[in-house]
């Protein structure tokens, strides 16, 4: 038995999930104070905690740190949607990473501006040069060697504070690193939190705002969450059901 916890930003995407899991679910109290609660299912030989937070790296931290401080999590999942930093993606594309470059979180010095992992700080070029600022999940409970099975797409997830609306931004961030992928507001806090606990984590993001969109990024966004929502839960629950099959196996 082992206890795995789906995270999402929206109720868009907790819907959708739901919609795919079986059974019926029981309400979990997270925190009194802070008035957060959980959805805990059966699904096979896994305990499923399915936890809405709503948008942006703040609420994702708090509602991961107050899950961890009163459940036993062997494995993170956040899903949800975010925005394409590549011109091939297209709405509905699944992008499935194990690390997170946090964009937001720099030294802007004279020489450059220096992405960090959360926590440091960069003050020389020495500095900036012996590092690694991409948060990578610690440990790897799940074989992701299935993956190519699900029509998913391996790259890496830039998240931070901020909703990415215009091309030209989105363009500036894929600069930032080759693998650049996706960009959400949510999954550095989650990685951050899941190192801190040492618990492994996965970011399974699907695109909902193209990098050329017919019209704009905001009319993507809003025109194509719900099918984009749908599509990250069907992936999630085809995800789950490869689990079972590895725990046969």
């Amino acid at each position: 038995m082992s206890s795995i916890l789906i995270m999402c930003a929206l109720p868009e995407e907790k819907n959708a999930l739901i919609s795919e899991l079986k059974g019926e679910a029981e309400e979990i109290v997270v925190s009194k104070k802070f008035n957060l609660t959980a959805l805990k299912y059966q699904y096979g030989q896994h305990d499923i905690y399915v936890k809405e937070t709503g948008m942006g790296n703040v609420n994702a931290g708090i509602g991961l740190a107050m899950v961890l401080e009163q459940i036993d999590i062997d494995q993170i999942l956040l899903i949800g949607v975010g925005g394409a930093l590549r011109s091939d993606l297209k709405i509905g594309d699944m992008i499935i990473s194990e690390s997170v470059l946090q964009h937001d979180y720099l030294s802007s010095l004279d020489f450059d501006d220096c992405r960090m992992y959360p926590g440091e700080l960069i003050l020389t070029e020495e500095d900036n040069n012996n590092h690694d600022p991409l948060i990578k999940s610690k440990k790897k409970n799940i074989n992701l060697d299935f993956v190519n099975k699900l029509e998913v797409i391996p790259g890496l997830i830039l998240s931070g504070s901020e909703f990415v609306g215009t091309t030209e931004r989105k363009q500036d961030l894929a600069k930032l690193h080759p693998d650049a992928t996706l960009v959400d507001m949510e999954a550095s806090a989650i990685g951050y939190v899941a190192n801190k606990v040492g618990v492994p984590f996965i970011i399974a993001k699907t695109v909902s705002d193209r990098l050329l969109p017919d019209g704009t990024i905001k009319s993507d966004f809003k025109l194509f969450l719900e099918k984009a929502s749908k599509n990250a839960a069907k992936v999630t629950a085809k995800l789950l059901e490869s689990l079972e099959g590895q725990n046969e196996s």
